[in-house]
């Protein structure tokens, strides 16, 4: 009877200490059970001991008839879950297209559209500086065409030469009045140059007394006096060219002036009795056929210091919308190719827009350049490097948040 009790005993206690490990206390009877006060001796029963670990987790052995659990962590399980369902990989990788794709496409056309604007601004800018040129070179070489009418009207040298400077003073009068205090460009001077050697002159506010001979081998070869002959038959522009006798630059107006039906050794009463320039007694000084005879020209003298020091409204503006520029001039033959004699802001080699100058006889280039243009292509490139950043780590948590339902 007695052994029947004590067996009752040990199996309650035993459930009571299998309660106590569920709900995580240690078990008061297997404690009990050691202590040797109430330990039983060698007849008693044996002392109930539980482990107190738990059962669960990498830890844990398995039973026989249950799978041993996956302990494989980060990376490494990430894969071995990829190499059983590699269909978890579409939906992220849908996800980046789609997000580079839309957002690539939203920002080209955008940035595309800024490019273009910033691109003919540039350009507006360019030829509204180039036009604004012209007109300020055209109105001082007016001065030219004006003295070569008079000439046409009586081409007799005593006649000019006793009404040149008051006909030049009204020409200077007129040409740097107004336009001069716009931030034109200011008449020098102006001269009469029959059969190419100079006779006459006005120039302001200094008078060179210049007696150049425009025929010559140095002025031949700077002027290019037979091309200009032989191409131009209106007014040209040339330069800019120093000055003799003097420090200045300066632009050249000439027009040069032929008298059709004419004499081979017709001289218009010139005070050196001569006939035709200095080494040119055929054309294109004369033609025998039309008989129409080179009688000289009359040119005008544009100071070029203010425009080459950039010191010019039209230029001016251009920086002032941070803008750069570069003004290119070609000889009349084009046999020196093209050279630089006027450039300003930080990047005049740098080229956005190109408008030529309108200019009689001559070629000048302007080129412009807005750096604004350049930003907008660099803002594009770093939104679309960004978009990729974006792209990869939305869809490297889609496919963390795929992985985890697995």
């Amino acid at each position: 009877m007695k052994g029947s009790e004590q067996e009752f005993k040990t199996a309650l206690a035993a459930e009571e200490d299998s309660h106590d490990i569920e709900r995580g206390r240690e078990p008061q009877n297997e404690k009990r059970a050691e202590d040797p006060k109430t330990a039983k001796g060698k007849d008693g029963p044996p002392a109930v001991k539980r482990s107190l670990a738990p059962k669960t987790g990498c830890a844990a052995c398995p039973g026989k008839d249950s799978p041993a659990p996956a302990c494989n962590t980060g990376v490494a399980g990430a894969l071995t879950l990829l190499s059983k369902h590699p269909q978890l990989l579409i939906a992220p990788a849908i996800l980046f297209c789609l997000i580079v794709a839309l957002c690539t496409f939203g920002i080209v056309h955008a940035t595309k559209a800024s490019y273009e604007l910033e691109g003919q601004q540039a350009r507006d800018a360019a030829l509204s500086a180039a036009d604004g040129l012209a007109k300020q070179l055209s109105s001082a070489s007016r001065a030219a065409l004006s003295l070569a009418a008079v000439v046409k009207m009586n081409p007799n040298w005593s006649f000019l030469e006793s009404n040149f400077h008051v006909l030049a003073e009204e020409l200077f009068r007129q040409s740097n009045g107004k336009e001069n205090g716009d931030g034109g460009l200011a008449l020098m001077e102006l001269t009469l140059v029959p059969f190419g050697r100079v006779r006459a002159s006005l120039g302001k506010p200094n008078q060179r007394n210049s007696t150049a001979d425009l025929f010559s081998p140095p002025f031949l070869d700077l002027f290019k006096t037979m091309e200009v002959l032989e191409h131009h038959s209106g007014l040209h522009i040339q330069g800019p060219f120093p000055l003799t006798n003097s420090k200045d630059l300066a632009f050249t107006a000439g027009y040069p002036i032929f008298f059709p039906d004419t004499d081979e050794d017709e001289s218009w009463g010139h005070p050196d009795n001569i006939t035709h320039p200095t080494g040119c007694p055929g054309p294109p000084c004369y033609d025998p056929k039309t008989r129409k005879k080179y009688w000289g020209a009359a040119g005008a003298l544009v100071n070029a210091g203010p425009i080459l020091a950039g010191n010019n409204v039209h230029l001016d503006r251009l920086l002032l919308n941070d803008l750069s520029y570069m003004l290119e001039v070609s000889r009349p033959d084009g046999t020196s190719g093209t050279s630089t004699f006027v450039s300003g802001g930080p990047h005049p080699d740098k080229v956005t827009a190109t408008v030529p100058v309108a200019l009689p006889g001559t070629s000048w280039v302007l080129s412009v350049y807005n750096p604004r243009q350049e930003e907008a292509l660099k803002l594009r490139d770093g939104l679309l490097a960004m978009v990729l950043v974006m792209a990869f780590v939305l869809s490297g948590l889609l496919l963390l948040l795929l992985l985890s339902s697995k």
